[in-house]
Formats: structure tokens, sequence, C-alpha cells
């Protein structure tokens, strides 16, 4: 397929030139930087895991400032030194101009990198990087990242599930400017990341009263069920509930109770009326595969799931193999127990079942780190 700009010279009937403009002065206190952009307005675009991208350069380059420039509407990457909202295109030009690298996804900067021939590491999954990369800087200063896609063809899709551009590990993209810089790769390898990582939840389990606000709370009376610790967490926070018995009326009158996931072998009557009656989302998940036609058919108007943890286990066993010698856990959820945050179940619960990281697979982020 033809470059994007041949086409625009070709229709037009003109050729392809050098960009000739002036960038405008932006004071930047940074010296040794690299720029990186990112944007959701093509969510298809948007790489969610530049955070883990910058840790890895970082640990190698501490003293490299990682400078998130754009309009000031994108989100802000956490791990930058500083995001830069700039007023006009020559002021980002002169922040690119002034750095060791651009960094980014397919977007503009990259094409004011192209013009200033600036290295630049650039990612891109929803259309083939041959029609719309850059251009105008010599070959060996650029490094084009193209996902897999999974085996497949570009979508070109402004919205993708899952997006492929998400299949690019970190490390594939941090390697690429450790080489620009003159550095050996990483030792860093992803072994696995969760659909849901990016998900930012405080598991609750209720073994003391936690002080939380404004949060997006999962309270786990599944793991313990104690309602007075638990039932001033309603006040000022989202709440979603596991539980494997009914909770008291006390709890379902609650407000900002977004849903109810209850797990039984067989579901209790009056609990599944008391919470229609105060219109609370109720998640019928039946943990019986022999049970599962007579409770859909006694209640035939709710949702009735299977939800055998045993079977996911073995599942999501299947999908990833853990390193022997090693390996570390992410998570942008927390769960709180014994006064403590943990990353995981699996951490919460010392580190002593297996299991449970794939009870948590789709939330978690897995990788290895040898010493070399």
């Amino acid at each position: 397929m033809s470059h994007l700009s041949e086409v625009y010279a070709k229709d037009l009937g003109v050729r392809i030139g050098e960009p000739i403009f002036e960038p405008h002065f932006y004071p930047v206190l940074e010296e040794d930087y690299i720029t990186i952009h990112n944007d959701k307005k093509v969510p298809a675009k948007s790489y969610d895991y530049w955070e883990e991208v910058i840790i890895i350069v970082k640990k190698v380059f501490p003293e490299i400032k990682f400078l998130q420039i754009g309009s000031g509407k994108e989100p802000k990457i956490k791990t930058v030194d500083k995001f830069i909202p700039t007023q006009s295109i020559k002021q980002s030009a002169y922040i690119i101009k002034n750095s060791i690298m651009h960094v980014g996804i397919d977007s503009l900067p990259v094409h004011i990198a192209s013009s200033l021939d600036k290295p630049i590491v650039a990612i891109y999954s929803h259309v083939y990087a041959s029609t719309c990369g850059p251009i105008w800087n010599t070959k060996e200063n650029y490094t084009i990242i193209e996902s897999d896609r999974g085996g497949n063809k570009p979508s070109f899709s402004a919205k993708e599930y899952p997006k492929t551009i998400n299949f690019i590990k970190p490390e594939e993209i941090a390697n690429a400017i450790l080489k620009k810089l003159g550095k050996k790769k990483s030792n860093r390898e992803t072994i696995h990341i969760g659909e849901k990582y990016k998900e930012n939840l405080y598991h609750i389990i209720p073994d003391e009263k936690y002080g939380f606000e404004n949060k997006k709370i999962v309270i786990r009376f599944d793991l313990l069920h104690n309602e007075d610790n638990a039932l001033h967490l309603f006040q000022k926070n989202k709440i979603s509930v596991l539980t494997k018995k009914p909770v008291s009326e006390n709890i379902i009158s609650q407000g900002n109770i977004d849903n109810i996931s209850y797990f039984s072998e067989e579901f209790d009557e009056e609990f599944v009326k008391q919470c229609k009656k105060f219109g609370v989302v109720l998640r019928l998940i039946c943990t019986k595969e022999e049970n599962l036609s007579d409770q859909r058919y006694k209640f035939f108007n709710e949702q009735v799931t299977l939800g055998e943890e045993n079977k996911k286990i073995e599942n999501n066993k299947e999908k990833i193999i853990l390193p022997e010698d090693g390996f570390e856990i992410k998570s942008y959820s927390l769960y709180m127990k014994n006064s403590e945050a943990y990353t995981s179940l699996y951490e919460a619960n010392g580190r002593d079942n297996l299991d449970d990281i794939f009870v948590d697979l789709d939330y978690l982020m897995i990788y290895s780190e040898s010493n070399e």
C-alpha cells in the first residue's frame, strides 16, 4: 500500500518536499530528555503501558527525563517527569528539536520529529506502519514497532477490543529506546498482562475498618464476612460486593452500590427479593454445574451464570507458564488486609498458594527480570 503522503501528492499533482516551519521558543529547563506522546482521540492508537516502558529505560538511564507533550487534554502518563501542554505545533516542535529522541504513537509529533531528523521510536497497530510512518528523517534514525495483531491484518478501526497496540510488550519499546541510546537491551520479560490490568480498584477484606473516600471499592465478603467493618464505606465510595451468603438489609439499603455478585450452589430467595426491592443490581453466580439448570429455572427472571473457581483456575493456568526461577507481579488494583496494601490476592495471602494468581489473572501484570 502507498504511503498517505504519496496519495495526497498524487491527488494534488505536487511533489513531496521538505517541511518548512520555524519552531517557537518554549522554556524547557531539562537538558537530556526524551519527548513522549500518547493520545486517546483515536482509542485504537492509545498505548496503555507507557509507564512500564519509562520504568525499564530509567533503570539504565535514571538521569534522562521523559517529557510528555500534547495539548493538555491527554491523560498524563504517571511515570513521566513532566507533562508540558503546549499552545501550538511550533512550541511542540521546539521541545522536540532540543530532545535527544521522540517516542510515541502514530501522531503529529512523530512527523515533526521526522522533519527535524530526530531519533524516533514509534508504535503502530490498527493501520500498516508503511502507510503513515515517518518519511523525512534518515532510515537509521527511526525505529518502527508494529503490533503483530495476533497474526491478523490491521482493523483500520478507531476502536478495537482487545486493542492490538497493547500486544506490543513494554520491553520491546524500551529495548528500542535503549539501543538508540547505545545500551544493550533490558533483561525484563513480560509473561502476561491481563485485560483488566489498568482497572484501579480497592479490594477490601473487612478484617478492620479501613478509611477510604471517593474510591472504587470491592468489598470481599466472600473472603471475610464482617458487615460492621464495611458499613461506613458505602457513604463516600462506589461499591461492588462479592459474597458467598446473603448480606443484611442494612447493607442492601445503602446507597452507592454498583452491584452485588452472589456466589452460591443454591441462591437464597429472600435475599434475591430484597435486592430487587432496593433496586440493587444482583449477579447470580452458581458454583455447582449440576445445580445450574435448576437455579436458572427457579430464578428465571435473573441472569444466572456458572462460576466454578476451580475451572477458572485451570483455564487460566493454560494461558501462561510461571517461570521456576521467580517472577514479579504488578497491578493497579490493591488488596487491603491486616492494615497493609497488597498488589494481588497472592501477595495478601502470603504468597503461599499459586492458585491465587490464576484467580486474579485478568488484573495482573506478571514479568521476570534476570540479574545478568
